[in-house]
């Protein structure tokens, strides 16, 4: 039975009701706006903070959990019966949640906890983690679907766009002065992830080029049909969304695909339109 093994990952893993529907628990981060401190998911839906996002005069800010939320989750999930927990986080380059997790594990029992530093965030957490669910489904073994998922890790690939550099800038994520300027000539980035941190993969001047191009770079990256994995990812833009799965589902043929609302924790740094592409060719 599947329900021997518990999944646990972070709020920035960007799963939304599909963590409920996959049986994964979830860990949020923290936002604050000023002095109002907000969990992620919780005390705060991307609804209400894309609205606070335009409106506050104070920026917002993360924070990782602490370990003892880890150590609540993991208690109570090996407490319910749980042999075995499978932990994906959030990319030990952008935030210091993973380091949390272990840290919890060591207070439980790593023994039983295995805590994996994902490399990816958002979707592409996602994406892992429905994987392990449907593979425990299916009867492997715990061994076997965490070696599953940790030969993965080098294959996920991610593609987002902004087509605002403010919330990059923000963030600390791009300097200010640059933001200004991109923002005032158009000039888009196309973003990536290297070894686990926010790299520039290329940059074109307007919105609508940036989106071609980022769908273009999947597709290219995709040479095989029927084989790859993929996520989209957007920040309440879900019409444009749509258009990219249907562009990638007609190049790629891909033998899963879900789709992603990128939550507060992400979205601070990447603000209102942004969207992108994860895959595991």
């Amino acid at each position: 039975m599947s329900e021997r093994f518990a999944i646990v990952t972070d709020s920035a893993a960007d799963m939304g009701a599909l963590a409920q529907a996959n049986g994964v628990d979830v860990v949020p981060l923290t936002i604050r706006f000023g002095n109002q401190e907000y969990r992620d998911g919780v005390d705060l839906s991307s609804t209400e903070f894309y609205a606070k996002l335009e409106t506050s005069p104070q920026p917002p800010i993360t924070a990782q959990p602490a370990p003892a939320a880890f150590v609540e989750t993991y208690r109570r999930l090996l407490d319910a019966g749980a042999e075995r927990i499978l932990s994906l986080h959030i990319s030990a380059a952008l935030s210091g949640t993973f380091n949390a997790a272990s840290i919890g594990a060591s207070m439980v029992d790593a023994r039983r906890i295995s805590v994996i530093d994902t490399r990816c965030v958002s979707a592409g957490i996602a994406m892992l983690a429905i994987d392990a669910r449907h593979r425990f489904t299916e009867g492997a073994s715990f061994d076997d679907v965490e070696k599953a998922i940790r030969a993965d890790l080098p294959h996920v690939q991610l593609f987002a766009t902004v087509p605002s550099l403010t919330y990059l800038a923000r963030g600390g994520r791009i300097g200010g002065v640059r933001g200004l300027v991109g923002n005032v000539l158009k000039i888009v980035p196309i973003l990536t992830l290297k070894d686990g941190a926010v790299s520039e993969h290329t940059k074109v001047r307007t919105f609508t080029r940036a989106v071609d191009q980022l769908v273009q770079t999947a597709i290219d990256r995709m040479p095989d049909k029927a084989r790859a994995r993929i996520a989209i990812l957007h920040s309440v833009a879900p019409e444009l969304a749509a258009s990219i799965s249907e562009r990638l589902r007609i190049a790629t043929e891909p033998v899963s695909e879900i789709t992603c609302d990128i939550g507060p924790t992400v979205g601070t740094h990447a603000g209102p339109g942004a969207v992108g592409v994860c895959f595991i060719p």
